[in-house]
Order: C-alpha cells, then sequence, then structure tokens
C-alpha cells in the first residue's frame, strides 16, 4: 500500500472536513455499540471512502467522466433521500457504503491505483478491500437491496457501471 495520506495537513478549512469528521465519531459511536454486530467494521470504513471520494473529486489527475460518478455518489451521501435511511444509524449507512464501493471499483479500472490510494484512509490494501467489501454487503443485503440502491443511484443521476 503507498503511503498514507496526511489527512491533517489541509484541514480545517473545508466543508468537507468537518462532515467527515461528524460521520467519523457518528460510525464510531455506533460500532462502539456494535462491536459484536459483523456489520461494525463496514460501518467503520463508511467516512474514510466519503474522505477518498472527496479528495478524488479534487484531483486533477482524475478524469471529468469519473467526477461525475463522484459527484453523484457524494450527492448520495449527503441526501436525506436513502434507500435505507441514515436515522437507522450505521445500519442506514450502508447503502452509501455501497454507492461509493461501485464509484470505487470503477475508478480502479480507469484512475492510476496510486492517485486512488494516496487519499485513502482506511486499513489495507485498497483494491482487494473494494471487491472484498462489495462481495460482503451482495451477501448482506442481498440482491434485491442491491438493485434498490443502485437504481437509486443512477436516479439521482450516477452511473454503477
Amino acid at each position: 500500500m503507498s503511503e498514507l495520506y496526511d489527512y491533517e495537513k489541509d484541514a480545517p478549512h473545508r466543508d468537507y472536513d468537518s462532515f467527515y469528521l461528524r460521520l467519523r465519531s457518528r460510525a464510531e459511536a455506533w460500532a462502539g455499540e456494535h462491536l459484536s454486530s459483523s456489520l461494525a467494521a463496514y460501518v467503520l470504513c463508511v467516512p474514510d471512502f466519503f474522505y477518498l471520494l472527496m479528495k478524488l473529486m479534487g484531483d486533477p489527475e482524475v478524469p471529468g467522466k469519473n467526477k461525475a460518478q463522484i459527484a453523484a455518489a457524494l450527492a448520495y451521501f449527503i441526501s436525506p433521500l436513502d434507500v435505507m435511511p441514515d436515522i437507522l444509524g450505521g445500519l442506514g449507512w450502508l447503502d452509501d457504503l455501497y454507492i461509493a464501493l461501485l464509484v470505487v471499483n470503477s475508478l480502479l479500472s480507469s484512475v492510476d491505483t496510486g492517485v486512488i490510494e494516496r487519499y485513502w484512509l482506511g486499513d489495507g490494501e485498497l483494491i482487494l478491500r473494494v471487491r472484498e467489501l462489495l462481495a460482503r454487503l451482495d451477501e448482506k443485503l442481498g440482491s434485491g437491496a442491491i438493485r434498490r440502491i443502485v437504481a437509486a443511484f443512477k436516479a439521482s443521476g450516477g452511473a454503477a457501471d
């Protein structure tokens, strides 16, 4: 894995920084209360994927067509209208995570991996993690839930290819 991006070097002057920090705090609190839940590990990586997408949105090495996908995923993150409502706490963030994973998986085929990994704050090698998380969420949520999430994402202007 490449050297981790130093998050602190460009904080706190951006609105998404405070959103990221609030999301991180909420994810940690939820996971702390649900440590026995197999979903806790997924919830903990939601803020990292949000941050990754925000940083990639501003990176000049990411093509415009990919930035459209990223923008749609970020809009889904902050939208109060979700397939799984955010009032469900950590469980409500799983659809946000799934959308982020779809976009990052797409980016992995069209953007240099080094550019993507430059901003990854999470643990593990990103490429393996994305595909593993997609497979596990498919298994946990079931194909019907996944189809609804993808349909909602496409309706919001994103592309889940």
